[in-house]
């Protein structure tokens, strides 16, 4: 059976959101980044899609609803990775985002951070 376009391009995008969830899951710094790249590239192309013969209506929910469910993980297992990393940052005296005082080591007995001057 002969694929249409864009089923082709609904099975490239579930594939490329099953290759993040698992580079999410091991985690694989250079499969997430592989993976990211297949998943714009997959999300690029099924952009131009502008019709879709009825036959291959059911084949291309079926695709998308893979695809919607690899997002599901994807979304799942990337909270989980930001979790993990606010963990270990608290853990550490860190801050996840971005704040002037993120930098700023915390302990007791810690001296020099204030300063007084006069211009």
């Amino acid at each position: 059976m002969v694929r249409s376009p864009a089923v082709a391009l609904a099975t490239r995008l579930a594939a490329a959101l099953e290759a993040v969830a698992s580079a999410l899951s091991t985690p694989d710094n250079s499969a997430l980044m592989a993976a990211e790249q297949k998943l714009a590239a997959a999300l690029a192309d099924l952009g131009h899609v502008t019709a879709v013969a009825s036959a291959d209506r059911a084949a291309l929910a079926a695709e998308l609803t893979r695809a919607r469910a690899a997002l599901a993980r994807c979304r799942i297992l990337g909270t989980a990775a930001a979790d993990v990393v606010q963990a270990a940052l608290a853990a550490q005296g860190r801050s996840g985002g971005y704040d002037h005082r993120a930098a700023m080591p915390v302990g007791p007995g810690l001296r020099g951070t204030g300063m007084k001057g006069r211009l």
